[in-house]
């Protein structure tokens, strides 16, 4: 049993919920189990458990009834007892894994395909990758009556090991019915070449010869943090690592021990969705519109770690486990990865006196590392010695490839080698960031800075001070970045004053970042419509999780943020959860292939007038013998 309410399910936890479930007689062989979550208790619940109240700790079931397409919600015990069942009309499960398994095979099967291949020269079916897409676009005419369709793009791998995305077959799609496994339609084009080109990449075949001398990662006395179960404490941090099914990590209670007094700073900070806007208009692309988070549960897909090579150091590794749709139950080993690392100097001045005084800078780091088909995505949460936090997406893999018809051109996508096409993509991610400045009644500010034309107020040119938007309502708070005003958002509580009187908070900084290119009323801009503001602002509600809407997967759009701030509650001194936009606009560079070099992304978190003094100034001198 769990110590803590906000720790993720046990594997034992898990196996009780879902055998629970079986022995209530609600699952049977027309049930899936689209995802078993935390049920996380509200604030309340969690200051009355603090308090000495007992809590019931529970998951949250999606179960998912193939023969009467319904939804369903169910709250069950870890002792395994049904608490509450609450159908959802209307709503579409993700892809699940048996569901795409069995649609692939039945499209292997399919002798059509078969004889399409062989026209393409490609002997068996079995020399061919396929993968299950969902319709990020129109479905065609005619399938398009409420089925959960998916479609299969292909590639042809010519040897054991090698690079599919190398190979794509750029003229045959199979559209299959997820609930049936039916095959309803196989699209199949003029015939386009197969790309020859290999493009290796493993190190049996490129025999990489690049190599630097050793470099060790040491820490004799052991790390500075400590693990009690989920909770962290390093340097004067404390916090709780979470991870569920569909965000894969999460970041819990964050607080900071200023000085013997530990400040709340947030409640629960997450990756809410990412969404990839694919923007080639070739047929074998412009579908590719995946709600990887949404439609797919991104934290299914994470890595066990490996030592030395995902992470170096003195590590910690945290295992979870997660109940698969057919209710079996699969742990993942190292699945997050805990661990400090030196980043450089925190603070340095050489007074006119010649006296050196500098400190050196450390950080600890949480991460964990999914792969969806092609793309790896790593999710790094950083904390620093400074009291600012910071989250950083690291992208890489492959590339998403087609074929090129030698009849088209193609000014959506770059030629990567010889009739190989990667085409334009976005990486749209949505940061659900529930912050709790000194506590829970804060307001949210935006600050641009202004300049005065030249005159009185500006007499020499140079002068500039800022503007404090308050952001009032919902509809005040749906913001976008602005490089020329140099545009932060920061969250103060207007009930804790600092030591020269004014709130206490933390400012939110615009990283690298995109603007979404599909437009509004395409299918993929009424779905993911959180794309079109870097900032939204809410009122907390514990219901209130994921920017697009519990279930994207073939939804007609609306959902989510748009939905909920069309209601344009107050935010000023309440309870608020900001929402970010960021991601990047993918041109690919021939030097992204054949596995493209990490990209980053990300924000940061820092106080602003939270502390008396900076954090830093605390942190101790290193020890000569660091420093030859």
């Amino acid at each position: 049993m769990s110590n803590h309410p906000l720790d993720p399910l046990s594997a034992a936890e898990l196996s009780a919920v879902v055998d629970g479930l079986r022995s209530s007689k609600a699952l049977d062989h027309r049930h899936l189990l689209s995802m078993v979550q935390l049920h996380e208790p509200t604030k309340s619940e969690l200051d009355e458990w603090a308090a000495g109240r007992e809590l019931v700790r529970a998951a949250l079931v999606t179960v998912w009834n193939r023969e009467a397409a319904l939804i369903s919600e169910v709250v069950v015990s870890v002792g395994g007892e049904v608490i509450s069942w609450t159908d959802v009309p209307g709503a579409q499960s993700p892809v699940l894994a048996p569901e795409a398994n069995e649609a692939l095979a039945a499209a292997k099967a399919d002798p059509r395909v078969a004889e399409a291949l062989a026209r393409r020269g490609i002997a068996s079916v079995d020399q061919v990758h396929m993968e299950t897409w969902p319709f990020g676009a129109q479905i065609p005419a005619g399938l398009d009556d409420g089925r959960r369709l998916i479609w299969t793009p292909m590639w042809h791998r010519p040897d054991e090991g090698s690079n599919v995305y190398a190979h794509p077959i750029g003229d045959l799609r199979v559209i299959v019915d997820l609930d049936t496994s039916e095959v309803v339609a196989i699209e199949e084009d003029s015939l386009i070449p197969i790309p020859a080109t290999p493009a290796p990449y493993r190190a049996r075949d490129t025999n990489p010869s690049v190599a630097l001398k050793p470099l060790e990662i040491t820490q004799p006395e052991g790390a500075s943090f400590t693990v009690d179960g989920w909770r962290i404490n390093w340097e004067r941090w404390s916090f709780r690592i979470g991870w569920c099914q569909r965000e894969g990590l999460l970041i819990h209670d964050v607080a900071f021990d200023d000085n013997g007094t530990v400040r709340k700073i947030a409640r629960r900070m997450s990756i809410a969705e990412l969404v990839i806007p694919y923007g080639d208009p070739s047929p074998g692309a412009y579908r590719k519109n995946a709600f990887d988070t949404g439609e797919f549960g991104l934290g299914n897909y994470t890595n066990s770690l490996t030592l030395g090579c995902d992470c170096l150091g003195e590590i910690v590794y945290l295992d979870v486990a997660l109940a698969e749709a057919d209710g079996s139950i699969r742990e993942i080993p190292n699945a997050i990865c805990l661990h400090e690392e030196d980043f450089g100097i925190l603070w340095k001045h050489t007074d006119e006196l010649g006296h050196v005084e500098v400190r050196r800078g450390r950080r600890f780091v949480a991460s964990s590392i999914v792969t969806v088909n092609n793309y790896e995505y790593g999710y790094f949460w950083y904390f620093y010695q400074d009291g600012s936090i910071e989250f950083e997406a690291k992208l890489t893999g492959i590339v998403l490839t087609l074929a090129a018809d030698p009849d088209l051109d193609y000014p959506s996508s770059t030629e990567i080698d010889p009739g190989l096409l990667a085409p334009y993509h976005q990486h749209i991610f949505s940061a659900r960031l529930d912050l709790d400045i000194d506590g829970v009644e804060n307001s949210v500010l935006e600050i641009d800075a202004v300049a005065a034309p030249m005159g009185p107020e500006n007499p020499h040119g140079a002068a500039y001070t800022t503007r404090s938007t308050l952001l009032a309502t919902e509809s005040a708070a749906q913001r976008v970045i602005d490089p020329f005003a140099n545009r932060y958002w920061k969250v103060v509580n207007p009930n804790r004053l600092n030591h020269v009187g004014a709130p206490v908070g933390y400012k939110l900084v615009p990283g690298h970042t995109t603007y979404p290119m599909a437009q509004r009323e395409s299918v993929i801009g009424k779905r993911a419509g959180f794309m079109y503001s870097h900032l939204w602002v809410t009122p907390n509600n514990e219901a209130e999780k994921y920017p697009a809407g519990d279930y994207p997967f073939q939804h007609e759009g609306g959902a989510g943020l748009p939905e909920w701030t069309a209601a344009d509650r107050p935010l000023e001194n309440t309870d608020v959860v900001l929402w970010y936009t960021f991601g990047t606009n993918h041109i690919p560079r021939i030097e992204d292939w054949p596995v493209m070099p990490v990209e980053r992304v990300g924000f940061h978190l820092k106080p602003v007038g939270f502390f008396r003094r900076s954090p830093g100034n605390d942190v101790a001198p290193s020890q000569p013998k660091h420093c030859h």
